[in-house]
């Protein structure tokens, strides 16, 4: 069996198997390249995937102590990091330190607007914690993803809560829904476009085509018009003839 198990931390969804059967919600020990860290199961695959690591055992009262002393031991390590980049004089800013449940390996995200040579400061970060150092450049998606938040919509992000991978946004999908192009209500906390534009873009591609698109000159009942706006989801055009602004059905309509 195949699930798909999400971290507390930040860290991208990762497909794991096992031979036991699991629920939703359950928080697992899961060993991926030879670290053991705890996640939740988000669901179950149907499909064989390729996957990251294997589920070792349903996580202990223990397991959780440990990832609790782990989390604390994070937060300390995160203040001595941002010493030694400062200390460096390197710009770049830490988001993210987490131990791994076994403490083999320490991953550090961090943001930079350009290329940083950290080569020292990997000297010192293993001299300092000695364990493995993995130092990974994130984007603004992936911060908001750490650090979660509330989106407009007025529910926690969506990034933080349930999505594996980022999906491919674009202002294209915007147009499709008939949106507002205002790059301030369609941007969402990390300053991308929101990913939830993907999620009825089927739908809206396949609608479109049953519409003009803005501008358009069509015929009506009572004589040519020009479309001013769509609403979908209502199956109306609003179009301005002369100095009139009305709605016609989508069937009412033909296009010049």
């Amino acid at each position: 069996m195949n699930y798909e198990i999400k971290f507390a931390h930040g860290e991208d969804n990762i497909f794991v198997t096992s031979d036991n059967q699991y629920s939703i919600a359950d928080q697992v020990v899961v060993k991926v390249d030879k670290c053991r860290m705890i996640g939740h199961i988000t669901r179950e695959l149907k499909k064989p995937l390729t996957c990251d690591g294997v589920i070792i055992a349903a996580a202990t009262q223990l397991d959780l102590d440990t990832a609790a002393k782990v989390a604390q031991d994070s937060d300390n390590a995160k203040v001595s990091i941002k010493a030694l980049v400062n200390q460096h004089q390197l710009d770049m800013k830490v988001i993210e330190v987490q131990y791994t449940l076994d403490y083999k390996r320490l991953y550090i995200s961090f943001t930079a607007d350009h290329r940083v040579d950290f080569r020292k400061l990997l000297k010192d970060l293993a001299s300092t914690f000695k364990t493995r150092i993995e130092l990974r450049q994130i984007g603004s998606r992936d911060v908001a993803k750490i650090y979660g938040g509330i989106g407009p919509c007025g529910r926690p992000l969506c990034c933080s809560e349930f999505m594996g991978e980022f999906p491919n946004v674009s202002i294209k999908m915007a147009k499709n829904q008939a949106l507002s192009l205002n790059q301030n209500k369609l941007n969402g906390l990390c300053g991308r476009l929101m990913c939830c534009l993907t999620y009825e873009d089927d739908f809206y591609r396949q609608a479109r085509k049953n519409f003009p698109d803005f501008g358009d000159t069509i015929k009506t009942a009572d004589g040519e018009a020009r479309v001013i706006g769509l609403n979908i989801l209502g199956n109306t055009v609003k179009v301005r003839m002369d100095s009139l602004v009305r709605d016609y059905d989508v069937s009412e309509i033909e296009v010049v």
